[in-house]
């Protein structure tokens, strides 16, 4: 057999980036014949780990790691034996730490949230074009800010009374989510 030449394995490369069918066939048996390899013991911690060997060499990639040393091949599987290794040392080393001493990390939402984030905004401004113009009036002062005490008198309507409109637009909002949304749970 014939070594593949430089212009073929950059062809594997690009066709794996750029999500050829094929190439991610080949990468994903050559990942998985060393992980399963390696966690012969753990075949629900393999899966996991092939999904995570491919998304990070998908990234190596795309931030240029490979340097053509070697074979597209060999680098595959040599990369997902040492994430496996990586993954057995840290079996060992897990420590739990208290909820309170994690900070949590600020990250942009993913695509999919993104998508849901656009859907509930156009639900919300379709529930509230379709509701009456006091409502519509009341949700701006809301979404301003503005306490009940001040919508009261910018209103000049008593308080007590302002909290009841205020349920009763927000009934109108439930009832017009419920008939948009088809009686989903949403």
């Amino acid at each position: 057999m014939t070594a593949p030449s430089e212009a073929s394995e950059r062809e594997l490369i690009a066709g794996f980036l750029g999500g050829d069918e094929t190439v991610i066939g080949l990468v994903r048996s050559w990942v998985r014949s060393q992980v399963r390899s390696q966690l012969a013991g753990s075949p629900d911690r393999a899966e996991d780990l092939e999904q995570q060997v491919l998304l990070d060499l998908l990234e190596a990639l795309d931030d240029g790691r490979f340097r053509g040393d070697s074979r597209f091949e060999t680098y595959v599987r040599t990369f997902s034996r040492f994430k496996c290794i990586d993954l057995l040392r840290m079996r060992g080393r897990r420590s739990f730490v208290a909820l309170e001493d994690v900070e949590l990390a600020t990250c942009e939402p993913s695509p999919l949230e993104r998508i849901g984030r656009r859907q509930d905004a156009a639900l919300a401004r379709r529930i509230v074009e379709a509701l009456p113009a006091g409502c519509r009036e009341l949700w701006a002062l809301l979404c301003a800010g503005r306490s009940y005490g001040e919508m009261s008198r910018l209103l000049c309507i008593p308080e007590g009374a302002l909290r009841v409109r205020v349920h009763r637009c927000r009934q109108k909002a439930l009832a017009l989510r419920e008939r948009l949304c088809g009686g989903k749970n949403v």
